[in-house]
């Protein structure tokens, strides 16, 4: 087993910002205010890909963890 659990890890990080999480199988969904961000994990550690919506308008795309962390200390 790993030593680090990177979705765990992302989704207690994420609450402490306030945001609100969905987990639906390998996808989490993100929701605060205006914003919502998409993850499509690959295990627990790895991401295959996540999106960033603005007011349900879609903002971007990247398959880089350390993007998705800073799009959630928005």
């Amino acid at each position: 087993m790993s030593g680090t659990d990177e979705r765990q890890t992302l989704a207690e990080a994420s609450e402490e910002k306030g945001w609100h999480r969905r987990e639906l199988g390998r996808t989490d969904v993100y929701l605060r205010d205006r914003y919502r961000v998409r993850v499509i994990w690959q295990g627990s550690d790895t991401i295959s890909g996540a999106s960033l919506f603005d007011n349900e308008m879609y903002e971007g795309y990247t398959r880089d963890l350390a993007r998705v962390r800073t799009w959630l200390k928005k």
